[in-house]
């Protein structure tokens, strides 16, 4: 098992499942142990965390870390990326855990922490929109804290500085 596993009632049923993640698939059981109709799920490629759950505009969805270093998204119970989500791809630098979840002024954002720093996507993933150099990055470890009222969060950065970004 890849780290996770939740009840979930994946047709909306009324029935729970248990939903977890090894290899390259996502499992659902029922409470007998029975693999529930449709799954497993083959995700194609090796997951090295997950899976997390989100219900994303009546939605149930899957997040996932891949083992090559990829944060998907997946819809539950077909297994296909949704429409909004773009691939979050950080190349060499690793991800250490799955993405958190940030709300501010009524918008919501992903936070993905790496080895070496934290980083804020947009809700669809794709691009970070906060980018720092040397010593201005945000730390791993640091806090998100949102600013009441504004587009914006504070961090807490290498040189000691806590540096407010606006979130665009």
């Amino acid at each position: 098992i890849c780290g996770r596993a939740y009840n979930i009632d994946v047709y909306g049923n009324g029935n729970l499942q248990i939903i977890f993640a090894a290899g390259a698939s996502l499992y659902v059981i029922d409470r007998t142990g029975r693999y529930v109709k449709g799954f497993p799920l083959d995700l194609k490629k090796d997951i090295c965390l997950g899976p997390d759950l989100y219900d994303i505009s009546g939605q149930k969805c899957a997040v996932v870390l891949h083992k090559d270093n990829t944060l998907e998204f997946y819809t539950l119970p077909k297994g296909k990326k949704p429409s909004f989500w773009r691939t979050i791809d950080l190349g060499d630098e690793t991800i250490k855990s799955l993405p958190e979840r940030l709300t501010v002024a009524d918008k919501d954002y992903w936070i993905v922490r790496t080895a070496i720093q934290t980083l804020i996507y947009p809700w669809g993933g794709g691009k970070p929109l906060t980018k720092f150099k040397d010593d201005s990055m945000a730390r791993p470890d640091t806090e998100v804290v949102p600013v009441e009222g504004k587009n914006e969060v504070q961090v807490n950065c290498y040189d000691g500085k806590k540096r407010t970004v606006t979130l665009k």
